[in-house]
């Protein structure tokens, strides 16, 4: 059988301190910045979307 599933996509160091400074000012941003931000950063809302979500998430932890 051959693997159907997308590899996993890494964030850079960009990418990651421009998502950072987003989660700093708000984890919860509204849809219309997440989606500024995936234009941005040239990468689908849904990655950006659970981006977020692991963050906010890895913060419980």
């Amino acid at each position: 059988m051959v693997n159907s599933r997308k590899p996993r996509r890494r964030t850079n160091k960009e990418e990651q301190a421009i998502l950072e400074e987003a989660f700093q000012v708000n984890h919860r941003p509204s849809s219309e910045i997440k989606e500024q931000l995936a234009r941005q950063l040239n990468m689908n809302l849904r990655t950006v979307q659970i981006w977020f979500q692991n963050r906010r998430q890895s913060l419980k932890k």
